[in-house]
């Protein structure tokens, strides 16, 4: 309800408005800044690919800061994500008295036609030359942030943990920065490559059938221990929690 009556823009960072006007844009020219290829976790100049990208569906990748709200988080059920946003409210450092605190957050979605195809607005609902064609249609995830001063997920001053994201083959997509305290690696090292590259070659079997099993869960929680090769070529033994997400608008997992 703290939404209601107010715009997109007003709850990002005064600083991303810009950036956030270029994703809702649909117009080409806008299409000149730099986007993150979620397959390959490289970033491209998206002035060279906008007629491209908006032939696959008009998808949308971006992140932002997003205003934190002030509901109670004590009085949410504490699933995943409120648990994560309850650690990482503060994660772009300590906000001054009366300002606003702001959370990473990272947008995947499209653009689509709106009003539907059949539907229409009723004329007090828009204002004159105000309509538009297309609306937003995205999902929000908070970002684990890389600042100095946002702490491990268990608490710690030294990270033992860290998030990871893998498409339906188990290639390596996207990786937060605590991995190079964890495993030595840099997260470019690890973008683009099959998780079983790691994997000690006893354990690939039992990771690849834990795997498959997890996109068979639909969004339970897997936990699985295995080796993994860290970056000094010794073995570390890691239990990896996993669950899959399945895009609304593509069926991708």
């Amino acid at each position: 309800s703290e939404w209601f009556g107010s715009t997109l823009f007003e709850q990002v960072h005064p600083d991303d408005v810009d950036k956030l006007r270029e994703q809702l844009s649909t117009s080409e020219n806008s299409m000149t800044g730099r986007i993150l290829d979620l397959k390959t976790g490289t970033v491209k100049k998206e002035g060279q690919q906008s007629s491209m990208r908006m032939c696959m569906g008009s998808r949308r990748s971006f992140i932002c800061r997003m205003r934190c709200g002030s509901a109670p988080l004590d009085h949410i059920s504490l699933n995943r994500l409120s648990s994560m946003r309850k650690r990482y409210r503060n994660g772009l450092g300590p906000s001054k008295e009366g300002e606003a605190q702001y959370s990473v957050v990272h947008c995947t979605g499209y653009i689509k036609a709106w009003p539907p195809a059949g539907m229409t607005i009723p004329d007090e609902d828009t204002e004159a030359g105000q309509t538009s064609k297309y609306c937003l249609v995205a999902i929000g995830r908070l970002q684990v942030t890389s600042s100095p001063v946002s702490m491990d997920m268990n608490g710690l001053s030294v990270p033992t943990e860290f998030l990871s994201r893998h498409n339906s083959d188990g290639i390596i997509t996207f990786v937060d920065p605590r991995c190079i305290n964890v495993i030595g690696y840099q997260p470019q090292d690890l973008l683009g490559k099959d998780i079983l590259e790691f994997c000690h070659p006893e354990d690939q079997s039992h990771l690849r059938e834990s795997f498959q099993q997890v996109v068979k869960l639909k969004g339970q929680v897997l936990s699985v221990m295995y080796r993994f090769r860290m970056k000094n070529r010794e073995w570390m033994l890691i239990r990896t929690s996993s669950f899959t997400f399945q895009n609304p608008y593509s069926d991708e997992i």
